[in-house]
């Protein structure tokens, strides 16, 4: 009887490494957390000639190193860890416990990679591996390479050094700028209990650095306080910032009717208002703040004391604030507009990463720990809703009173008056109050009116934010059919699979577009008032709508007057005159029975003496089954299943802004021009 054993390919090495940890800062990442459990203080991370290939990657620490059995038995062994199972270590940390694949990313991106330990229990000693992956191209086994450790004297301190050279990927500065936040924010920056710090040298760290340290807490509007005990029973609590004053308290049944079924954790987070009249009288400015933010902006989870990713990264809303924010958003926070934690100590390691390192498997413990944190989220909008509504009934009580009060006053001084006299003003005080009453008429419809808008504009933006995620999922795995595609079809894969993976993922890019679009236009920062740039919101506008002005074939032009004209108002008014204002052009064009030859919107300002212009053509076929004058009416529209809303939402607001418009059915490029007269601020530049 002959024995066999499990042989793997060493196919399966350049799987692992590629396909399990697809971002290459990930991969460098795993290797500064076994610096941290190795206890160490310094983790130096150094890139050297990087942006082209056959560049260097260097990772040095000052922990306890390794020794020979550690190297043998430990590092040597992918798919197994016996972190799990450790005590937490001399400097009070918990081991992470990875399977041992994480680093194997970091270690594949060159062509050889030179281990030196210098282990604590062994003082003047060290070890070294090097590790030549091009001898595995030509062996059949992986077991066939064999490997030395050699063992040699040393002056040396403790600690590990890790060195890849000629390296097949390349770093530019939007991988730099990846990788020196994640090792920013891998142990947490505002909680230097564990003592660790990973530095990356390079310019980009030290600016990133810099404004992390800045610190701006105290210029949030909030600061939230929740914890979770291992009997899963919460409390919660909410502060001023900037006076420590305990705003709300709750308890667990304020936020759950039931015990959360997970591990305990703790829940902070610091909610900002970046705007101008927010930040008066304070030591910060909004463009600091929001420059800080966009740094280290989001909620993250630290798990045994170190950062798990996605969780915090841009785009990745995992407590789904961004879609609750649309309820109503002056009492919720953003992702863009907060900075929060979770930390999970997790002794037991009850929660378990995926293996290709993006984030926690979706067990029920995990869900119950995010269901604690969005509650507390729940409660304290819940808790700012309670205050707004009772300054709402005061204010009601105090003004209702007060129109009471001043028409009683008014009636006393009219009946004061003498008999000639007080005829004439008592008809006078009648034609203001018919006046005042069918203003109040019109107010009512048109609160109805964008009531009715918000509910639409709210419905939107749920289902964009709930499109993102399959969304991604059809990218990611259009990239990946990519990826195997070429590696098993070689030369064929151009024309059996390319053109169709390429459209897939044009489609899947062109929908996270359009789902970008609502969310785009509702930001809440967007409704504040003030001197705005037109150019500036002019192109914001037209950047938005690429994608659908490029699947219709439309060219989008602009012409600016000199200057950067500023009118008052808000973004988001001014985003919605425009807005409405492309997409009836847009309709025009998807309304004719034939194709276009040249199919152009152009975007033109123009300042004039105190009023500046904006007008907005097309070369579609003009105003033809309305009369001009009533395109402005509610309801009117020549599109089958339109809404007939948008012009008249320009109207108002144009109205609102104390300008006018008017339209030309054919104008100077054949098709209809809207002409929009605002007041002018002034003009910069």
């Amino acid at each position: 009887m002959t024995s066999e054993h499990l042989r793997f390919s060493p196919d399966i090495l350049r799987r692992l490494g590629e396909e399990l940890v697809p971002q290459i800062e990930q991969g460098i990442i795993e290797l500064v957390r076994n610096s941290y459990d190795a206890d160490a203080v310094n983790c130096r991370v150094e890139l050297e000639d990087v942006d082209k290939l056959g560049g260097t990657l260097r990772i040095e620490d000052d922990g306890l190193g390794m020794d020979y059995e550690a190297i043998r038995s430990g590092w040597l062994i992918l798919g197994r860890s016996n972190k799990p199972g450790r005590s937490i270590t001399a400097m009070g940390r918990r081991p992470v416990g990875e399977k041992g694949l994480g680093r194997l990313a970091a270690l594949r991106m060159g062509r050889r990679v030179t281990l030196s330990t210098r282990p604590a229990s062994k003082p003047l000693t060290e070890y070294k591996l090097a590790i030549d992956w091009s001898k595995f191209e030509a062996i059949s086994v992986v077991e066939d390479v064999a490997l030395e450790v050699i063992e040699g004297p040393t002056e040396k301190p403790p600690g590990t050094s890790i060195e890849v050279t000629d390296l097949s990927v390349t770093f530019g500065r939007r991988e730099v700028e990846r990788l020196a936040r994640a090792l920013l924010l891998l142990a947490d920056p505002f909680d230097d209990s564990k003592g660790f710090h990973p530095v990356l040298i390079s310019p980009e760290f030290n600016d990133l650095e810099q404004r992390v340290r800045e610190a701006y807490f105290d210029d949030a509007v909030y600061h939230l306080r929740a914890e979770l005990d291992e009997q899963g029973r919460s409390h919660i609590d909410v502060y001023d910032p900037r006076t420590k004053a305990l705003r709300w308290s709750g308890q667990h049944s304020d936020l759950s009717k039931s015990t959360y079924s997970t591990v305990a954790s703790r829940f902070e987070l610091w909610a900002f208002l970046l705007d101008g009249a927010s930040f008066t009288n304070r030591r910060a400015t909004v463009s600091e703040v929001r420059n800080w933010l966009e740094v280290i902006g989001g909620i993250h989870l630290y798990h045994r004391g170190l950062r798990v990713h996605p969780y915090g990264d841009s785009g990745h809303d995992w407590l789904d604030m961004n879609l609750l924010r649309t309820r109503n958003p002056e009492l919720r926070p953003s992702t863009n507009t907060s900075i929060g934690r979770v930390i999970i100590p997790d002794p037991d390691q009850i929660l378990m990463e995926k293996t290709d390192r993006t984030g926690f498997l979706e067990s029920s413990d995990f869900t119950e720990m995010r269901r604690f944190a969005i509650d507390s989220l729940e409660w304290m909008a819940r808790q700012r809703l309670a205050e707004r509504e009772t300054t709402k009934r005061k204010t009601k009580t105090s003004t209702s009173s007060g129109v009471t009060r001043a028409q009683n006053k008014l009636r006393k001084e009219v009946e004061s008056l003498p008999p000639e006299q007080r005829s004439r003003v008592s008809q006078a005080v009648q034609s203001l109050e018919t006046v005042r009453q069918r203003q109040e008429v019109i107010l009512r419809e048109d609160l109805q009116l964008y009531r009715t808008l918000a509910s639409l504009g709210t419905t939107i933006a749920v289902f964009a934010h709930e499109a993102a995620k399959p969304v991604g999922q059809i990218k990611s795995m259009a990239q990946s059919i990519g990826r195997r595609g070429k590696r098993e079809l070689g030369p064929a894969y151009r024309t059996v699979l390319e053109t169709p993976v390429l459209i897939v993922l044009k489609s899947a890019r062109a929908l996270e577009s359009y789902a970008s679009f609502p969310l785009a236009l509702l930001r809440r920062e967007k409704r504040r008032f003030g001197e705005v740039d037109i150019n500036s919101v002019s192109l914001d506008v037209i950047e938005l709508f690429q994608p659908f002005l490029k699947d219709s074939k439309i060219t989008c032009e602009v012409r600016f007057d000199e200057g950067r004209p500023r009118v008052w108002g808000s973004v988001a008014a001014l985003e919605s005159i425009l807005s409405n204002l492309i997409t009836n052009a847009v309709n025009a064009f998807t309304q004719q029975q034939q194709a276009q030859l040249e199919r152009t919107i152009l975007v033109a300002t123009q300042v004039s003496k105190d009023s500046l212009l904006i007008s907005v053509k097309d070369s579609g076929p003009g105003i033809l089954e309305l009369p001009v004058d009533e395109i402005w009416i509610p309801g009117r529209t020549s599109i089958p299943g339109g809404t007939g809303l948008g012009l008249t939402i320009v109207k108002d607001a144009v109205t609102d802004l104390g300008g006018d418009v008017h339209a030309i059915a054919n104008g100077e490029l054949g098709g209809a021009e809207i002409v929009v007269t605002l007041p002018l601020m002034g003009v910069e530049g």
